[in-house]
C-alpha cells in the first residue's frame, strides 16, 4: 500500500489545505502587501508553527526567514492565492520575509504542534 502526505517543512504531516491545522486561540496576523514587489518583514517566533492562507485574487506571494524575498535564494516558500502554507520557524529566527506579486493580504496564524 503507498500513502501520500503532505509535510511542512520541519517533516511533522499536514492535512491537504491545512484544513486539521488546530491554531493558537488569537494568533492571528495579517500580512498586507501595500505594494507589489516590496520587501516586507513580520516578527515570528523560533520554534513556532504557522499556517498563512493566501486569499483567492491575492497573487503569488514570497517568504523567506534568511533575508528578503528580492534576492532568489531566499525565496523558501512560494504560495499562491486560494492555498495555505505550513511553515515552521527554526529556533533562533525571528524575522519572517515577505513580499507579493499584488497589492493584498495574506492570513497567518500560530499553530498549536
Amino acid at each position: 500500500m503507498r500513502e501520500t502526505c503532505l509535510s511542512d517543512n520541519f517533516g511533522n504531516r499536514a492535512a491537504p489545505g491545512a484544513i486539521n491545522c488546530d491554531p493558537v486561540l488569537g494568533s492571528g496576523i495579517e500580512l498586507a502587501a501595500a505594494e507589489a514587489g516590496a520587501d516586507y518583514e513580520q516578527t515570528v517566533v523560533g520554534g513556532a508553527t504557522y499556517a498563512i492562507t493566501i486569499p483567492i485574487d491575492d497573487g503569488t506571494w514570497l517568504f523567506s526567514l534568511t533575508g528578503v524575498t528580492s534576492t532568489a535564494a531566499n525565496r523558501e516558500w512560494i504560495a499562491v492565492e486560494g492555498t495555505t502554507i505550513i511553515l515552521h520557524v527554526p529556533p533562533g529566527y525571528t524575522t519572517l520575509y515577505y513580499e507579493s506579486d499584488t497589492i493584498g493580504s495574506a492570513h497567518m496564524r500560530k499553530l498549536n504542534i
